[in-house]
């Protein structure tokens, strides 16, 4: 789990991080979860605050932290992480991970990572957000 979730992504970063510097306008997109976010494991009104996993959860909660410090190491690329869900309606995509019973399509669930992706060069970076806005850490 951390090697896909956590080291993954560290090797892509570094092995693109000359790239990312010299492009106009760079952009990195952390594809991770809601279940990696304190503020929706510790909600009991959130599904996911009943799983009781360890290593998945825990991952993402690590990638959530690397893309926070990554956007304070790396000022110049915007650096975000995004969730392929609605925290507040407590709702995932439909994927093969969760045998599609997710209750948004895939197109729905990849609306923040396209958004961040897109990013104004004025656009935030070192956020947390699902396809509705911000989410709490």
């Amino acid at each position: 789990m951390y090697d896909t979730n956590v080291y993954g992504p560290i090797r892509v970063t570094h092995a693109f991080l000359t790239l990312l510097q010299a492009a106009d306008h760079p952009r990195v997109v952390m594809v991770s979860s809601a279940v990696g976010a304190f503020s929706v494991v510790t909600d009991p009104q959130q599904p996911v605050s009943k799983m009781h996993e360890l290593a998945y959860s825990s991952s993402k909660a690590a990638l959530n932290m690397l893309t926070v410090r990554y956007a304070q190491a790396f000022p110049a690329i915007k650096f975000n992480a995004a969730t392929p869900g609605e925290v507040v309606n407590r709702t995932f995509a439909a994927t093969d991970m969760n045998n599609n019973t997710g209750q948004l399509t895939v197109t729905e669930g990849t609306d923040s990572i396209v958004r961040l992706a897109l990013l104004d060069p004025d656009g935030p970076s070192g956020t947390f957000t699902d396809r509705l806005g911000a989410i709490e850490w």
